[in-house]
């Protein structure tokens, strides 16, 4: 019995100190990358490495258990003649997939993925940038490097096992159970994913760190050939229907702010939509707030998740409605990003969250959008209050972190306003309005204990919230309410209290700040400058789950992603809005399948 659990150990070891190896190998050969790394920076890269070196080891080892369940009941199995055809299975693509990624990174600076497969229905498109001593070197490297992982692999299996009573069996659904939670990357609330690697502000540790077979596997499920879909009309009509929909235009009717280098505070509001938030019993510090300052009044979410809003906020791209953009492999180095846009410019940048920032690939997301610190809720002591999804508002708000040298950009993610609406504080009867209130009073507390200190004058405090949430009462042909969202602007950098209500959605925000600021907003293919000129053709959309909201001074169009048709007969139908409802579609789906 024992013998069966120590070669299944055995087994796994082996093949995490080959992932290990990997890492070792992978930096060496990319040692241009790596200029000015000590040796404490290698460590950590296998240090945070090993989560999904042990993720990816538990999935390989499923073959091996399978096989070692059978010999309780067939003692005479020849194991290791059957499992060698298994490693040799298992072995190419744990060569290919760390030669294709070593050798290719020095040549294009970014780990590969499933996306990158799509080239290889055109190998001479795939290894244009690759020169023949490289794909030689591949070639033999991959071929030593599967017969040395056969070897070994072979060598760590017995020939047989001996023979013992089948009830024991019974101790290897211990061993599935461990195995399942290797797998899933353990207990916590999310699975194994990119992000659980990184850990640093600079992407080349990351990379070293993200075990390549995993990425590639994951990002196979994360995959699809966007341009594809959603395909109305010809490029002329495409052009016809959204022009001047996307002007890129950094120009100005309106200074809304009193510096153009301002320190930036972007609190970002868990499901705080205008409706649930429209009472002053609910959010009084709001609207006091947004009294004092710059309140965009008819501002939509681009979508109902979290995840989703973060990438319409921190991108200024719009949500999919059939796909989540951050849960996509190195999407967040292809979007252009408010965060990187302000450090190119010399800003600090970071994001605070007070629940699991691996949770749908958060951290890797934020991380290469160009957040240089990214801290969860690991990142505050076990002391602090906590609820369901993390450490409560009130908590998170008063560990506020220390000011970073000017300019800086720190960009916050609450979370207490989300159900299961459990907060420490009774104010109101409904439970969920209550959480908001709390939520509302804790980003007061934190806002007036600011505008207290010397820094307050050249402070932007930036309030939006991540997504709506549905609202009981709206009535038919009005549902799109719950979608509209508060933003407000506010601080000592702020000139003078006003309201913009310009229909706009939250992905407008990063032009709109960018211009003011007077930095190029060209790189934002769907974020609008919402006070240029030039934005006259106004309209928003949200997307829900496989489907669109199409918003614009004309009516509201529902449409279904799957029929592909209207899907809600409260709305009145217009074929002009369907049509750039349409077009919407497919030029998003068309750029966005386009960031390979």
């Amino acid at each position: 019995m024992t013998k069966r659990i120590f070669f299944l150990v055995r087994l796994y070891i082996t093949i995490v100190l080959i992932f290990v190896t990997q890492k070792l190998l992978f930096m060496l050969f990319n040692l241009a990358y790596g200029k000015g790394l000590g040796f404490a920076d290698w460590l950590a890269v296998l240090w945070h490495g090993l989560p999904l070196d042990s993720v990816t080891a538990c999935y390989l080892l499923a073959v091996p258990v399978v096989t070692v369940l059978a010999t309780y009941f067939f003692p005479r199995l020849p194991v290791r003649r059957i499992l060698v055809w298994y490693y040799v299975l298992a072995a190419v693509p744990m060569a290919l997939a760390f030669a294709a990624d070593t050798v290719l990174y020095s040549f294009w600076g970014a780990k590969v993925d499933a996306a990158d497969l799509i080239y290889a229905t055109n190998p001479k498109d795939m290894l244009a940038s690759v020169t023949l001593p490289a794909i030689l070197l591949g070639a033999l490297v991959i071929a030593l490097l599967v017969f040395h992982y056969i070897r070994r692999l072979r060598h760590a299996t017995p020939e047989r096992f001996e023979a013992v009573h089948p009830a024991w069996s019974a101790v290897m659904l211990v061993v599935v159970a461990l195995q399942f939670l290797g797998i899933r990357g353990g207990l916590g609330d999310s699975t194994a994913n990119p992000s659980y690697a990184y850990f640093s502000p600079k992407p080349y540790l990351n990379h070293a760190a993200l075990n390549p077979l995993f990425n590639i596997t994951h990002s196979l499920f994360k995959t699809e050939d966007l341009t594809a879909q959603f395909q109305f009309y010809d490029e002329a009509r495409i052009a016809q229907l959204t022009q001047d929909a996307y002007p890129h235009d950094n120009a100005i009717s309106d200074t809304l702010l009193s510096t153009s280098r301002p320190d930036i505070l972007l609190l970002i509001w868990e499901g705080a939509g205008s409706e649930i938030t429209a009472p002053d019993s609910v959010a009084p510090n709001l609207h006091r707030w947004q009294r004092q300052g710059v309140y965009f009044s008819n501002c939509y979410a681009n979508s109902f998740r979290t995840d989703r809003g973060l990438v319409a906020v921190v991108n200024g791209w719009p949500a999919l409605p059939t796909t989540s953009l951050m849960k996509k492999a190195d999407m967040g180095r292809k979007l252009p990003s408010l965060a990187r846009t302000l450090r190119e410019a010399g800003y600090t940048t970071s994001f605070y969250y007070g629940g699991d920032i691996d949770f749908t690939n958060m951290r890797g997301h934020l991380s290469e959008s160009g957040f240089s610190l990214v801290c969860g809720g690991e990142h505050y002591p076990s002391s602090v209050d906590r609820g369901n999804w993390g450490v409560t508002d009130g908590a998170f708000l008063r560990a506020f972190p220390a000011q970073e040298p000017s300019p800086w950009l720190m960009a916050m993610l609450t979370l207490s306003s989300h159900e299961p609406w459990d907060v420490p504080m009774k104010r109101l009867d409904d439970a969920r309005r209550n959480a908001f209130s709390y939520t509302d009073s804790c980003m007061g507390a934190l806002l007036d204990s600011l505008s207290r200190t010397p820094s307050w004058d050249n402070l932007l405090v930036v309030i939006v919230a991540d997504h709506g949430i549905p609202v009981d009462g709206l009535p038919s042909g009005s549902r799109h309410l719950s979608t509209r969202i508060p933003i407000v602007w506010t601080g000592g950098a702020v000139k003078e209290p006003r309201v913009v209500d310009v229909l706009m959605n939250q992905s407008d925000l990063p032009a709109t700040l960018l211009a003011q600021l007077g930095m190029d907003v060209g790189a934002f293919s769907f974020s609008r400058n919402v006070l240029a000129p030039s934005y006259r053709n106004r309209f928003a959309v949200n997307a829900y789950k496989n489907g669109l909201y199409y918003i614009d001074s004309t009516g509201v169009t529902s449409y279904d992603c799957q029929s592909l048709s209207e899907s809600d007969g409260a709305y009145p139908s217009d074929p002009v809005r369907l049509q750039k409802t349409q077009s919407h579609l497919q030029l998003l789906y068309r750029t966005t399948g386009l960031l390979r």
